[in-house]
């Protein structure tokens, strides 16, 4: 069993899922390199505050500094090394804000009126309509009101004025008249724009003043707020009260419903709260909707599968900065770190259930086979079971440490006594005796990762074997499970 790349699927029983899916999983994904599965990136603190509690973020990409919200709505920027931050300001409206770059710096839009961080104040700009939502497009800047998209003079952020005969003034349009909804957000794509309704209507804004069109070009697609929608090149991932969709603007949009990609997770969409957040992160082409408590339904876009990750802590936010991710949580900034399994100073813990073997008489295993590859040094425990044969994952006796061990002791099955845990197999590295590689200008580590195999002789009887996985602390990488079944 090596190939998990279904993802996982909870809308049938654990025998009924596909051979490649998971009945459960948690704080694991597949690596983009081996699509192989493996345990979560970790984090490592970068901020702390104090005195605030952050509700909201974002990224300004002009000046390189991360913008912070605190539950007051007071405002503030960090500096470009993100060590301290200062107070620039307060929000005019009251909702999350979402925000755009512009020439010097951000574009707020948080329900009030339209604010301008320039990197060294943030101002308000007054003439502005009471914006929800706040693009870029074509030199202007784009708002969303209740029910009005609102386009600024062609450069000016600060003339919101429309002028008879002047094509460079500022311009809007309505989309649905009296159709008894209210704007919920608006996606900007390469060359249309979609508007969200409440009324699960959809809206496609074409082209720019005065050679524009808008048409309707959907009535069952459902968004569940201003943050749970995101845009990925042409397509657009919606959030619904149960669903997920995405809609990409081809030459049969409209014409065909837009596409369910959530038909596996339908009861883990049924908990997200109704704030929400999608965000896509580029350098793990990984869409991520967070939910409450620190948890988070994550869909990766380059298999269309499903998993789910739970941080130790409250998590507001998820900023990708090249390829850099930021987690966002009340009291701190974390970033994810590929090398570490543990978040606010706690190990994380993993798990996995597979899809149940069943058989008509029995099946005998014989033997079972484990192969892990360790991401680090870090101690780590766990094991894999399969039926009633459990397999504690391999450890070499030169990492597992007594002192400052963080591993549960409560059914921790990792031998203390050394020649009990690292019975098993490596593979060995490259050999350095009468190695003729020169060692100046030679980067190979001479102690690099390695396979571990642990296998179990056995004699186990069942009509069905239950696959699963357990652990906590370091993080690796499954190479595969090897089963040696007859069916008697």
């Amino acid at each position: 069993m090596t190939d998990f790349s279904g993802g996982l699927n909870t809308s049938t029983s654990m025998a009924g899922i596909e051979g490649n899916q998971l009945y459960d999983v948690l704080n694991m994904e597949l690596d983009s390199v081996t699509n192989r599965l493996k345990t979560a990136a970790g984090t490592v603190d970068v901020m702390h505050v104090s005195g605030m509690t952050i509700a909201g973020a974002a990224w300004d990409g002009i000046n390189k500094k991360l913008i912070l919200v605190d539950s007051a709505r007071k405002v503030y920027a960090s500096d470009t090394s993100l060590s301290t931050y200062s107070q620039i300001g307060t929000l005019t409206g009251t909702l999350y804000p979402i925000c755009a770059n512009w020439e010097n710096g951000l574009l707020i839009a948080s329900g009030g009126k339209l604010q301008y961080y320039n990197g060294t104040a943030l101002v308000t700009l007054d003439s502005s309509p009471n914006s929800t939502s706040v693009y870029t497009r074509a030199g202007r800047v784009v708002v969303t009101t209740d029910n009005e998209v609102h386009y600024s003079a062609v450069g000016d952020e600060t003339n919101w004025t429309q002028e008879s005969g002047d094509y460079s003034s500022s311009v809007w349009v309505e989309a649905g008249y009296k159709d008894g909804g209210k704007f919920v957000g608006m996606a900007s794509l390469s060359q249309d724009m979609l508007i969200f309704k409440n009324n699960r209507r959809v809206y496609r804004l074409s082209g720019e003043f005065p050679d524009w069109s808008i048409v309707e070009v959907s009535r069952n697609v459902e968004c569940a707020g201003r943050t749970a929608f995101v845009a990925i090149a042409d397509t657009v991932v919606t959030l619904g009260k149960n669903e997920v969709q995405a809609l990409s603007p081809t030459s049969d949009y409209g014409d065909v419903k837009p596409q369910g990609i959530s038909a596996n997770v339908t009861r883990e969409l049924m908990q997200m709260p109704s704030n929400a957040r999608v965000r896509f992160i580029p350098p793990l082409s990984q869409i991520w909707f967070i939910g409450s408590a620190g948890e988070a339904l994550v869909f990766d876009t380059n298999h269309s599968a499903w998993f789910k990750r739970k941080f130790n802590g409250d998590v507001v936010d998820v900023i990708a900065v090249g390829n850099t991710v930021y987690v966002i949580k009340p009291d701190r900034v974390s970033k994810l770190e590929d090398s570490k399994f543990s978040d606010n100073g706690k190990p994380l813990m993993w798990r996995f259930k597979a899809k149940r073997i069943e058989s008509h008489n029995e099946y005998l295993l014989k033997r079972t086979q484990i192969s892990i590859m360790p991401y680090s040094s870090d101690v780590y425990s766990g094991y894999i079971k399969v039926g009633g044969v459990i397999l504690p994952l391999p450890i070499p006796a030169s990492s597992l440490k007594i002192y400052h061990n963080y591993a549960k002791i409560y059914k921790n099955r990792t031998k203390i006594f050394g020649a009990g845990r690292s019975k098993g197999l490596y593979v060995n590295g490259e050999l350095i005796y009468q190695n003729p590689a020169p060692i100046y200008g030679n980067r190979t580590k001479i102690f690099s990762r390695r396979d571990i195999i642990k296998e179990s002789r056995n004699v186990f009887r069942s009509k069905y074997l239950a696959v699963e996985g357990y652990g906590t602390a370091g993080g690796f990488l499954l190479n595969g499970i090897a089963l040696d079944l007859v069916e008697v």
